[in-house]
C-alpha cells in the first residue's frame, strides 16, 4: 500500500484559462515565488510575468512576501537573481523578491456539517487559517429554517470573532455529509439531518452577498489530502472516507473538476441483500458493516457500552470500542474483520469502475485499520483482477474531521480565484 505507479501530468482548469489565472494558480499551489520562477512554472515570458504581477499588485491581489520583521523575503543568493531582462546569469542584478497572494485581499469561510457537529473555519486570501470553531448539537432535530439559520449564525459568529467586516468576505464553502448537488446548492439527503431536498446555498448567499460553494464532505477531504501530498494529486484520485458514514470523493489532479467534484455514496453499495440494517433504510450496505454507528450498534448487542446519541457514537465512545477490541474479545475481532471485508468491497468497486491512479483510505474510522487489515487484504485480492489492482496505488491516511474544513477552504479559494479572473480579464 503506497506504491505509486507513474501517472500523467495535466494542466489545471484555471491554468488553461487566462494568464492571470495561470499565475494565481501557481502561487496558490506552490506558495511565494520570485518572478523568474513564476515565468518558469507558468511557461510565460518574463516580460509578461512582470506586466501581470504589476497589475495584480495594483489590484492588491499580490504583494511581496514579508519576513516576521516586516522585510521583503528574497530568493536565496545562490539560486536566482533578476537582471534588467529578467534572465538569470546575464549580469548580476538585485536579489529576487518573493511574491505571494495578498492575505489582506479578503477572507473566506468554510463550514462542515456532519452528524451532531458543525465546524467553521475562516481563512485569509493566502489560505492561512485565522480561526476555527466547533459546535456539538443535535443536527437531526433541525428543520429547514433552523438549518439555514444555524449556518448563517455560525458564519456571523466567526466573522465577529475575527473582526472581519462583511464586505471583506470573498466566498463561503459548505461541506455536507451525504448527497449534495453542488451545481444547484441543494442538500438532497444526509444521515445527519431529518430534512431533505433543501436549498441551503440561496439563503446563505442572500445573507452575505457572496458566492456559496457546496460539495460532499468526502470531496473536501480528497482536496485537502491531495494538497498536503502533491504526489496524490496526479491523475484521478478517489478518496474513500470512513467514519460517521462511508463516502467517496473523486478529484482529478487535485481539483474538483466536474461541477464541484464528484461525491459518491459508495457506502450504500449492497454486499448482502439480507445483511444488517443501514440507516439509509436498506439492508446489507457497505456502510452497515463499516461505519462507526454500525460497529458500535452491533457491539452493544453483546457488550455493556454507553448508549449513543441519535445512534451516533462520539469520538470517545469509538475510542473505547477500539480499546476493548484490542483487548482480545473474539466477538469484537469478528466485527472488525467484517468491517475490513466491507472496506475491501468499496475499494474493489472503485477500482473496477473508475480505474483511478490513486485510492486514498481516509477518515477517523481508519484508526481501527490494524484490526481490519488481514480480512481487508484477503478480500481485496479475491475481488479485483490482479493486473487491475496493480494499476492503482492505495494509500492509508487516517484523518480528523477538521480535514473537511481545510479542504473546503481550498475549494472555495479556487472558485474565488476563477470568478475574479473571469470578471477582471
Amino acid at each position: 500500500m503506497d506504491e505509486q505507479p507513474e501517472t500523467p501530468r495535466r494542466t489545471s482548469g484555471l491554468a488553461r484559462g487566462s494568464n492571470r489565472g495561470r499565475l494565481v494558480d501557481v502561487l496558490r499551489r506552490q506558495g511565494p515565488l520570485p518572478r523568474v520562477e513564476l515565468a518558469r512554472s507558468t511557461g510565460l515570458s518574463f516580460p509578461a510575468i512582470s506586466a501581470i504581477t504589476s497589475r495584480l499588485m495594483a489590484e492588491e491581489l499580490l504583494c511581496e512576501a514579508e519576513t516576521e520583521t516586516g522585510a521583503a523575503m528574497s530568493w536565496p543568493d545562490d539560486a536566482y537573481e533578476e537582471d534588467a531582462d529578467g534572465l538569470n546569469g546575464r549580469r548580476r542584478g538585485r536579489p529576487a523578491v518573493l511574491l505571494t497572494l495578498n492575505p489582506a485581499f479578503g477572507r473566506i469561510v468554510a463550514v462542515s456539517l456532519r452528524m451532531n457537529l458543525i465546524e467553521t473555519l475562516i481563512a485569509d486570501y493566502s489560505g492561512t487559517g485565522l480561526a476555527q470553531s466547533r459546535r456539538v448539537l443535535a443536527t437531526r432535530a433541525l428543520d429547514a429554517g433552523a438549518l439555514c439559520n444555524l449556518v448563517i449564525a455560525e458564519i456571523d459568529a466567526i466573522l465577529e470573532a475575527t473582526a472581519t467586516p462583511r464586505h471583506r468576505l470573498l466566498g463561503i464553502g459548505i461541506a455536507l455529509q451525504g448527497i449534495v448537488n453542488g451545481d444547484t446548492g441543494r442538500h438532497l439527503w444526509s444521515p445527519a439531518l431529518s430534512v431533505t431536498d433543501i436549498d441551503l446555498a440561496k439563503p446563505v448567499r442572500q445573507a452575505f452577498g457572496v458566492e456559496v460553494v457546496m460539495t460532499n464532505d468526502a470531496v473536501a477531504v480528497a482536496l485537502a489530502l491531495a494538497a498536503a501530498e502533491p504526489a496524490l494529486a496526479q491523475g484521478l484520485t478517489a478518496t474513500i472516507m470512513v467514519g460517521h458514514g462511508v463516502g467517496m470523493g473523486v478529484v482529478i489532479d487535485g481539483e474538483a473538476r466536474w461541477g464541484t467534484g464528484v461525491g459518491s455514496e459508495i457506502g450504500h453499495v449492497k454486499v448482502a441483500p439480507d445483511g444488517p440494517q443501514c440507516r439509509c433504510g436498506q439492508r446489507g450496505c457497505i456502510e452497515a458493516y463499516l461505519a462507526d454507528y454500525a460497529l458500535y450498534r452491533d457491539a452493544r448487542t453483546f457488550l455493556d457500552l454507553p448508549s449513543a446519541e441519535s445512534q451516533q457514537p462520539s469520538e470517545a465512545q469509538m475510542a473505547l470500542l477500539r480499546e476493548r477490541a484490542r483487548g482480545g474479545d473474539p466477538r469484537l475481532e469478528q466485527l472488525f474483520q467484517q468491517a475490513g471485508r466491507a472496506l475491501a468491497e468499496a475499494v474493489a468497486a472503485t477500482i473496477s469502475v473508475l480505474r483511478p491512479h490513486h485510492v486514498i483510505l481516509a477518515g477517523p474510522g481508519l484508526q481501527a485499520f490494524d484490526m481490519m487489515r488481514h480480512a481487508y487484504e484477503e478480500r481485496l485480492e479475491q475481488a479485483v483482477l490482479p493486473w487491475l489492482l496493480k494499476s492503482t496505488a492505495i494509500h492509508l491516511r487516517p484523518s480528523e474531521s477538521a480535514t473537511i474544513v481545510d479542504g473546503m477552504a481550498r475549494r472555495t479559494l479556487r472558485v474565488v480565484d476563477q470568478n475574479h479572473m473571469e470578471t477582471t480579464e
